[in-house]
């Protein structure tokens, strides 16, 4: 659960603050960025991912250049773990805690800096920075999800809306969305945060069950201040229930909290399902009311998905630049955006990944495991079944495959698939494998699968290919060859014949595999390439990407400061406070 304190930093890393000079970087000396103020803020650092890392890596090369560096979230964290986990230094920076109070509520805060890095997955924020750049991972349309019949109506009445804020958004503490076409909600996990605008008297409104559950439960709800605003009984169906909020110019952070069920618990006789979440309430349809709103907004707070208009791209004005993470991405930031953007791509530590002289004849793919039709499915299913039917025609004697990648407690029954499909071959799975374990596979292994985007239409819907391939990228440090799906952002990794292989259909992949499974000598070659290749997508590189950017568009550039210092850490928590 978020708490209302709004600032948390580690003592370690206030230490280093202390000790380091605000006008110079971590060596000592006076940098480029010295005395900047910079902020670096993403909705998403508890899941500590490959996103997490890359605008990580932006913090850490802003603080070694002498900025003085925020790093924004709404979830409580240990700027430590984060740094120890995806291998960076983020002594040099501080972690701020915010209430999470909408887009509204940050864009404010950013006026607290020289310089704003937004690097959260589709956000909208509009911040009023001297400089400002956006981090895009995939410029993926807001009503990507969305049914037929609201995208029309999205088209028709999104112009309409344009300048409305919605009045109530989700923070931290939800599930994603569920349900069918007449209602669909969103699960709590005990304390789910909802960010209301700023505005008069008015009420909270919304629909709120626990549909699937057995017996009562108590809802409340607490204001920031973890005051008691409502407390209401919940059953299985929904019903509407009202919460009386006060007036306030900042907009309110409200908590709702409640015991919680697994569903996936046995129950009269009845098998426990896959389903391990632990749920508090569903809310459907949460909505603000008050009476001197006008038609738009009343229209706008009673169906908040209206202002989900891919066309509304207005906020991308309050930025000096975009950034892509690779050469794809860009490609459709210019088709849906109508924008350039400069390519910073993903750092990869390929320092820590040191190639095996003797390597294990093994087939290794790494990537998290979800079925197809949540986002850019790794395809791990089909490359056991393509895997197998290469095992059996005797292509690959005394070949092995290893599928590697996180899991979640939702896609455990996509991992039973897999582990079906691969009984009786020589297939070992590595959910959630430690890091350690990776790198190892990563090192040992001889050949590289990638599928990503397998099945899909890459014109329709390209946000489920590959934006970039970090995977693949590591695969090719650790002396793998890759052999990847010539699609999106695998084509600018991988040199088709030069340090690996792109495939077009399954009976390619599968020709190529044979190929490498008996040639050492072209295995060799390209593998030595691919290792050099890698190189190239460095953190040193990175850094060099990022200089070259701020650069360019002038983003270390401050507004004058007559006495020379930044705001007092302490005005600013208390200003966070308020």
């Amino acid at each position: 659960m978020t708490t209302p304190v709004p600032t948390q930093r580690n003592q370690h890393n206030q230490r280093a603050q202390e000790e380091q000079s605000p006008t110079t970087g971590h060596s000592g000396r006076p940098g480029p960025a010295s005395g900047l103020r910079a902020a670096v803020y993403n909705r998403f650092w508890h899941s500590m991912g490959g996103g997490e890392r890359h605008n990580g890596m932006i913090a850490q090369v802003l603080a070694a250049e002498g900025a003085q560096v925020d790093i924004l979230g709404h979830a409580e964290v240990d700027l430590t773990a984060i740094a120890e986990h995806l291998g960076l230094d983020l002594s040099g920076c501080r972690y701020r805690l915010l209430p999470d109070r909408g887009d509204d509520a940050v864009a404010e805060l950013s006026a607290d800096y020289d310089l704003f890095v937004n690097g959260s997955y589709m956000s909208r924020l509009i911040p009023r920075s001297r400089h400002a750049a956006h981090l895009c991972f995939f410029p993926t349309p807001a009503d990507h999800d969305a049914p037929g019949w609201r995208k029309a109506a999205i088209r028709v009445c999104g112009p309409l809306l344009r300048g409305v804020r919605p009045a109530v958004g989700y923070g931290t503490g939800w599930y994603p969305p569920e349900g069918g076409r007449r209602r669909q909600w969103i699960w709590t996990n005990g304390a789910g945060v909802l960010a209301v605008s700023a505005g008069g008297e008015r009420e909270l409104r919304a629909d709120i069950g626990r549909p699937g559950a057995t017996g009562m439960a108590r809802l409340r709800v607490q204001d920031a201040r973890g005051e008691l605003l409502a407390s209401v009984e919940i059953d299985e169906s929904f019903r509407p229930v009202a919460v009386p909020l006060p007036a306030s110019s900042a907009g309110s952070e409200l908590t709702l909290v409640s015991d919680t069920f697994t569903p996936g618990s046995a129950t009269a006789g009845i098998p426990a399902s896959r389903d391990l979440r632990q749920l508090g309430v569903a809310v459907s349809r949460p909505r603000v009311t008050d009476q001197r709103d006008g038609a738009r907004a009343l229209l706008a707070s009673r169906f908040p998905w209206l202002l989900a208009n891919p066309r509304d791209l207005g906020y991308l004005d309050s930025y000096d630049v975009v950034m892509a993470n690779s050469v794809y991405t860009r490609s459709w930031i210019r088709r849906l955006w109508h924008r350039d953007a400069a390519i910073l791509y993903p750092p990869i530590q390929v320092e820590r990944l040191v190639p095996a002289e003797i390597r294990e004849r093994a087939v290794l793919t790494v990537g998290r495991l979800f079925a197809p039709g949540l986002g850019h499915a790794k395809r791990q299913l089909e490359m056991v079944e393509w895997f197998g039917g290469l095992y059996r025609s005797g292509a690959l004697p005394g070949w092995r495959m290893h599928v590697v990648g996180g899991c979640e407690q939702s896609q455990l029954p996509y991992l039973d698939k897999i582990r079906e499909s691969a009984r009786g071959l020589p297939v070992e799975i590595h959910p959630n494998a430690p890091r350690h374990e990776v790198e190892r596979l990563l090192s040992t292994c001889s050949i590289f699968w990638s599928a990503t985007g397998y099945g899909g239409d890459p014109d329709r819907r390209p946000w489920t290919a590959e934006h970039f391939g970090m995977t693949t990228v590591e695969a090719m440090a650790g002396g793998c060859v890759p052999v990847v799906i010539d699609r999106a952002g695998q084509r600018e990794i991988v040199r088709h014949g030069l340090d690996g292989l792109r495939w077009t259909s399954p009976e390619q992949l599968a020709s190529f595999t044979r190929r490498l499974a008996t040639e050492d000598g072209m295995r060799a070659r390209l593998a030595a390439s691919a290792v050099a290749r890698a190189q190239e997508f460095s953190d040193a590189a990175f850094t060099d990407r990022w200089r070259e950017i701020a650069a360019r568009h002038q983003l270390y550039a401050r507004r004058a400061d007559p006495a020379g210092l930044s705001p007092d850490p302490e005005s600013r928590d208390r200003k966070d406070r308020g």
